[in-house]
Protein backbone atom coordinates (compact mmCIF):
# COMPACT_ATOMS: atom_id res chain seq x y z
CA UNK A 1 0.00 0.00 0.00
CA UNK A 2 1.11 3.78 -0.83
CA UNK A 3 1.63 6.36 1.34
CA UNK A 4 -1.26 8.65 -0.53
CA UNK A 5 -4.48 8.26 -0.13
CA UNK A 6 -6.02 8.83 -3.85
CA UNK A 7 -9.28 10.18 -4.00
CA UNK A 8 -11.37 10.97 -7.34
CA UNK A 9 -14.06 14.10 -7.47
CA UNK A 10 -17.39 12.78 -8.34
CA UNK A 11 -17.65 15.39 -11.11
CA UNK A 12 -15.75 13.27 -13.28
CA UNK A 13 -19.04 11.47 -14.12
CA UNK A 14 -21.60 13.71 -12.90
CA UNK A 15 -22.86 17.41 -12.38
CA UNK A 16 -25.17 17.15 -9.59
CA UNK A 17 -24.65 14.55 -6.77
CA UNK A 18 -27.98 13.07 -6.30
CA UNK A 19 -28.87 9.58 -4.59
CA UNK A 20 -28.76 8.10 -8.00
CA UNK A 21 -25.28 8.65 -7.68
CA UNK A 22 -24.02 6.38 -4.76
CA UNK A 23 -22.89 3.55 -7.24
CA UNK A 24 -20.41 5.58 -7.77
CA UNK A 25 -18.20 4.70 -4.81
CA UNK A 26 -18.30 1.43 -6.16
CA UNK A 27 -17.33 2.68 -9.31
CA UNK A 28 -14.25 4.74 -8.22
CA UNK A 29 -13.44 1.41 -5.75
CA UNK A 30 -12.97 -0.28 -8.99
CA UNK A 31 -10.76 1.67 -10.21
CA UNK A 32 -8.29 1.84 -8.34
CA UNK A 33 -8.98 4.83 -5.87
CA UNK A 34 -9.02 4.90 -2.23
CA UNK A 35 -11.55 8.06 -1.46
CA UNK A 36 -13.86 9.87 -3.53
CA UNK A 37 -14.86 13.95 -2.97
CA UNK A 38 -18.82 14.36 -2.92
CA UNK A 39 -19.84 17.66 -3.85
CA UNK A 40 -21.98 20.15 -1.79
CA UNK A 41 -22.84 22.50 -3.47
CA UNK A 42 -26.60 20.62 -3.66
CA UNK A 43 -26.72 20.06 -0.21
CA UNK A 44 -29.92 19.32 0.29
CA UNK A 45 -29.86 16.30 -2.61
CA UNK A 46 -26.55 15.00 -0.73
CA UNK A 47 -27.64 12.15 2.02
CA UNK A 48 -24.88 11.52 4.40
CA UNK A 49 -26.09 8.24 6.11
CA UNK A 50 -26.57 6.49 2.98
CA UNK A 51 -23.32 7.64 1.45
CA UNK A 52 -21.26 6.60 4.63
CA UNK A 53 -23.20 3.10 4.99
CA UNK A 54 -21.64 2.26 0.93
CA UNK A 55 -18.32 3.74 1.69
CA UNK A 56 -17.91 1.77 4.86
CA UNK A 57 -18.74 -1.34 2.90
CA UNK A 58 -16.74 -0.63 0.20
CA UNK A 59 -13.72 0.19 2.41
CA UNK A 60 -13.64 3.89 0.74
CA UNK A 61 -13.12 7.07 2.59
CA UNK A 62 -15.02 10.55 1.76
CA UNK A 63 -13.92 13.77 1.36
CA UNK A 64 -16.15 16.95 0.83
CA UNK A 65 -15.49 20.23 -0.82
CA UNK A 66 -18.21 23.00 -2.00
CA UNK A 67 -17.68 26.50 -3.69
CA UNK A 68 -19.40 29.64 -1.96
CA UNK A 69 -22.32 32.16 -4.23
CA UNK A 70 -22.83 35.78 -4.38
CA UNK A 71 -24.99 35.07 -1.72
CA UNK A 72 -23.36 32.84 0.96
CA UNK A 73 -20.08 34.72 0.36
CA UNK A 74 -18.34 35.23 3.63
CA UNK A 75 -16.19 37.72 2.70
CA UNK A 76 -19.12 40.35 1.58
CA UNK A 77 -19.34 43.91 3.23
CA UNK A 78 -23.30 42.93 3.90
CA UNK A 79 -23.80 41.16 6.98
CA UNK A 80 -27.02 39.37 6.21
CA UNK A 81 -25.05 37.47 3.42
CA UNK A 82 -22.15 36.62 5.86
CA UNK A 83 -24.56 35.32 7.93
CA UNK A 84 -26.06 33.30 5.07
CA UNK A 85 -22.89 32.10 4.43
CA UNK A 86 -22.28 31.16 7.30
CA UNK A 87 -24.73 29.09 8.24
CA UNK A 88 -24.20 27.40 4.79
CA UNK A 89 -20.72 26.31 5.71
CA UNK A 90 -21.49 24.85 9.26
CA UNK A 91 -24.21 22.46 7.30
CA UNK A 92 -21.55 21.42 5.08
CA UNK A 93 -19.59 20.65 8.41
CA UNK A 94 -22.58 18.93 9.70
CA UNK A 95 -23.41 16.92 6.70
CA UNK A 96 -19.41 15.71 6.32
CA UNK A 97 -19.16 14.92 9.66
CA UNK A 98 -22.61 12.64 9.38
CA UNK A 99 -21.17 10.87 6.18
CA UNK A 100 -17.81 10.39 8.33
CA UNK A 101 -15.74 12.45 6.13
CA UNK A 102 -11.91 12.99 6.15
CA UNK A 103 -12.05 16.84 5.58
CA UNK A 104 -14.05 19.44 3.98
CA UNK A 105 -12.65 22.49 1.76
CA UNK A 106 -12.85 23.92 -1.57
CA UNK A 107 -13.56 27.91 -2.43
CA UNK A 108 -14.88 28.66 1.43
CA UNK A 109 -13.65 32.37 1.70
CA UNK A 110 -15.36 34.48 -1.47
CA UNK A 111 -18.31 33.60 -3.69
CA UNK A 112 -16.88 31.93 -6.52
CA UNK A 113 -16.23 34.15 -9.99
CA UNK A 114 -17.21 37.35 -8.06
CA UNK A 115 -15.33 39.97 -9.63
CA UNK A 116 -14.33 43.57 -7.94
CA UNK A 117 -13.11 47.17 -9.21
CA UNK A 118 -10.15 46.77 -7.29
CA UNK A 119 -7.60 45.05 -5.15
CA UNK A 120 -8.97 43.72 -2.91
CA UNK A 121 -7.94 45.40 0.45
CA UNK A 122 -7.58 43.67 3.60
CA UNK A 123 -11.32 43.84 5.10
CA UNK A 124 -12.07 41.14 3.03
CA UNK A 125 -9.76 38.64 4.30
CA UNK A 126 -10.43 39.86 7.43
CA UNK A 127 -14.28 39.15 7.07
CA UNK A 128 -13.37 36.06 5.64
CA UNK A 129 -11.07 35.02 8.47
CA UNK A 130 -13.23 35.82 10.94
CA UNK A 131 -16.17 33.31 9.20
CA UNK A 132 -13.87 30.96 8.65
CA UNK A 133 -12.74 30.69 12.58
CA UNK A 134 -16.26 30.24 13.19
CA UNK A 135 -16.37 27.22 11.06
CA UNK A 136 -13.15 25.58 12.14
CA UNK A 137 -14.55 25.88 16.29
CA UNK A 138 -17.74 24.09 14.43
CA UNK A 139 -15.59 21.51 12.90
CA UNK A 140 -13.44 21.02 16.11
CA UNK A 141 -15.97 18.57 18.04
CA UNK A 142 -16.00 16.81 14.85
CA UNK A 143 -12.99 15.90 14.51
CA UNK A 144 -12.99 17.30 10.75
CA UNK A 145 -10.04 19.40 8.94
CA UNK A 146 -11.37 22.59 6.71
CA UNK A 147 -9.35 23.24 3.53
CA UNK A 148 -9.00 26.51 2.06
CA UNK A 149 -8.11 25.92 -2.06
CA UNK A 150 -6.37 28.52 -3.58
CA UNK A 151 -7.92 29.26 -7.13
CA UNK A 152 -6.85 31.37 -10.00
CA UNK A 153 -7.49 34.95 -10.83
CA UNK A 154 -10.68 33.89 -12.98
CA UNK A 155 -12.60 32.30 -10.73
CA UNK A 156 -11.54 34.51 -7.61
CA UNK A 157 -10.20 37.56 -6.57
CA UNK A 158 -9.21 36.65 -2.85
CA UNK A 159 -7.39 33.91 -2.84
CA UNK A 160 -5.35 32.62 -5.99
CA UNK A 161 -1.59 31.27 -4.30
CA UNK A 162 -0.01 29.00 -1.37
CA UNK A 163 1.30 32.27 0.21
CA UNK A 164 -2.39 33.78 0.38
CA UNK A 165 -4.07 30.94 1.72
CA UNK A 166 -1.33 30.78 4.39
CA UNK A 167 -1.85 34.16 5.59
CA UNK A 168 -5.79 33.81 6.02
CA UNK A 169 -4.89 30.32 7.70
CA UNK A 170 -2.56 32.52 10.12
CA UNK A 171 -5.41 35.12 10.72
CA UNK A 172 -8.08 32.23 11.26
CA UNK A 173 -5.65 30.71 13.96
CA UNK A 174 -7.49 27.43 14.49
CA UNK A 175 -5.63 23.69 14.11
CA UNK A 176 -7.91 22.13 11.62
CA UNK A 177 -8.15 24.73 9.39
CA UNK A 178 -6.08 23.89 6.57
CA UNK A 179 -4.72 24.14 2.89
CA UNK A 180 -6.32 22.36 -0.23
CA UNK A 181 -3.86 22.60 -3.13
CA UNK A 182 -4.80 22.54 -7.22
CA UNK A 183 -2.07 22.20 -9.39
CA UNK A 184 -4.38 23.65 -11.98
CA UNK A 185 -4.66 26.79 -10.34
CA UNK A 186 -1.60 26.48 -9.27
CA UNK A 187 -0.57 25.97 -13.31
CA UNK A 188 -1.71 29.69 -13.60
CA UNK A 189 -1.04 31.49 -10.40
CA UNK A 190 1.91 30.03 -8.62
CA UNK A 191 6.28 30.41 -9.95
CA UNK A 192 6.75 26.87 -9.57
CA UNK A 193 5.12 23.58 -8.55
CA UNK A 194 8.01 22.43 -5.95
CA UNK A 195 8.05 25.59 -3.38
CA UNK A 196 4.49 26.48 -2.46
CA UNK A 197 4.08 21.97 -2.26
CA UNK A 198 6.87 22.49 0.17
CA UNK A 199 5.75 25.23 2.06
CA UNK A 200 2.08 23.81 2.25
CA UNK A 201 2.45 20.32 3.89
CA UNK A 202 2.64 20.94 7.42
CA UNK A 203 -1.14 22.42 6.93
CA UNK A 204 -2.18 20.08 3.72
CA UNK A 205 -5.65 18.23 4.22
CA UNK A 206 -5.91 17.66 0.11
CA UNK A 207 -4.20 18.41 -3.07
CA UNK A 208 -6.10 18.35 -6.47
CA UNK A 209 -3.22 16.35 -8.85
CA UNK A 210 -4.84 18.15 -11.74
CA UNK A 211 -3.14 18.46 -15.49
CA UNK A 212 -2.77 22.16 -16.96
CA UNK A 213 -5.72 21.24 -19.48
CA UNK A 214 -7.57 19.23 -16.66
CA UNK A 215 -6.76 15.90 -18.60
CA UNK A 216 -5.00 13.13 -17.61
CA UNK A 217 -1.93 13.61 -15.98
CA UNK A 218 0.92 13.42 -17.26
CA UNK A 219 0.16 15.21 -21.28
CA UNK A 220 0.02 18.71 -20.03
CA UNK A 221 2.53 21.07 -18.28
CA UNK A 222 2.04 20.48 -14.74
CA UNK A 223 5.59 19.98 -12.74
CA UNK A 224 4.77 16.31 -11.62
CA UNK A 225 8.31 15.80 -10.37
CA UNK A 226 8.51 19.07 -8.60
CA UNK A 227 5.21 18.17 -6.59
CA UNK A 228 6.05 14.70 -6.04
CA UNK A 229 9.91 15.66 -4.94
CA UNK A 230 7.99 18.32 -2.16
CA UNK A 231 5.90 15.26 -1.00
CA UNK A 232 8.35 13.19 -0.16
CA UNK A 233 10.74 15.70 0.86
CA UNK A 234 7.83 16.64 3.27
CA UNK A 235 6.86 13.42 4.44
CA UNK A 236 3.15 14.01 3.62
CA UNK A 237 0.67 11.04 4.39
CA UNK A 238 -2.64 12.42 3.36
CA UNK A 239 -5.11 12.70 0.51
CA UNK A 240 -4.52 13.28 -2.73
CA UNK A 241 -6.81 13.69 -5.36
CA UNK A 242 -7.85 13.88 -9.17
CA UNK A 243 -10.51 16.58 -10.23
CA UNK A 244 -10.63 15.55 -14.04
CA UNK A 245 -13.25 16.22 -16.50
CA UNK A 246 -13.58 14.06 -19.62
CA UNK A 247 -17.74 13.53 -19.92
CA UNK A 248 -18.69 17.18 -18.74
CA UNK A 249 -22.80 18.02 -18.76
CA UNK A 250 -24.07 20.95 -20.19
CA UNK A 251 -24.86 22.18 -16.55
CA UNK A 252 -21.31 21.90 -15.97
CA UNK A 253 -19.76 23.99 -18.51
CA UNK A 254 -19.80 27.35 -17.23
CA UNK A 255 -18.19 25.91 -14.09
CA UNK A 256 -15.35 24.40 -15.51
CA UNK A 257 -15.08 25.84 -18.89
CA UNK A 258 -14.33 22.55 -20.47
CA UNK A 259 -15.30 22.60 -24.74
CA UNK A 260 -13.72 19.86 -25.52
CA UNK A 261 -13.35 16.32 -25.26
CA UNK A 262 -10.00 15.64 -22.71
CA UNK A 263 -10.29 11.81 -22.87
CA UNK A 264 -11.76 8.68 -24.59
CA UNK A 265 -14.16 8.39 -21.51
CA UNK A 266 -13.90 9.50 -17.78
CA UNK A 267 -12.70 6.16 -16.61
CA UNK A 268 -10.07 5.95 -19.32
CA UNK A 269 -8.61 9.31 -18.18
CA UNK A 270 -9.24 8.52 -14.23
CA UNK A 271 -6.66 4.59 -14.90
CA UNK A 272 -4.58 6.16 -16.89
CA UNK A 273 -4.41 9.47 -14.88
CA UNK A 274 -4.18 6.94 -11.82
CA UNK A 275 -1.54 4.63 -12.66
CA UNK A 276 0.50 7.87 -14.06
CA UNK A 277 0.63 9.53 -10.22
CA UNK A 278 0.94 6.00 -8.41
CA UNK A 279 4.13 5.35 -10.90
CA UNK A 280 5.26 8.64 -9.23
CA UNK A 281 4.86 7.86 -5.86
CA UNK A 282 6.86 4.73 -6.55
CA UNK A 283 9.72 6.69 -7.98
CA UNK A 284 9.47 9.42 -4.93
CA UNK A 285 9.18 7.50 -2.31
CA UNK A 286 11.11 4.78 -0.79
CA UNK A 287 9.90 1.45 -0.52
CA UNK A 288 9.92 1.28 3.61
CA UNK A 289 7.48 4.53 2.92
CA UNK A 290 10.38 6.99 4.40
CA UNK A 291 11.64 9.63 2.70
CA UNK A 292 13.96 8.73 -0.25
Amino acid sequence: MGRLLYAVHAYAWMSRWTEESLPLLSRARELGFDAIEIPLMDIESVHPQSIRKEAERLGLRIVTSTVLSEETDVSSPDAAVRRKGLEYLKRCVDVSAEMGALSFSGVIYSALGKRIATIPGQEYLERAAEALKKVAQWARDAQLLVGIEPVNRYETFLINTCDQALELLRMIDEPNMRIHLDSYHMNIEENDFYTPTKKAIPYLCHYHLSESHRGIPGTGTVDWEGIFRALAEGDYRGVVGMESFAEVSDSMRAGTCVWRKMAPSSDVLLKEGLAFLKTLEKRHFAPSGGKK
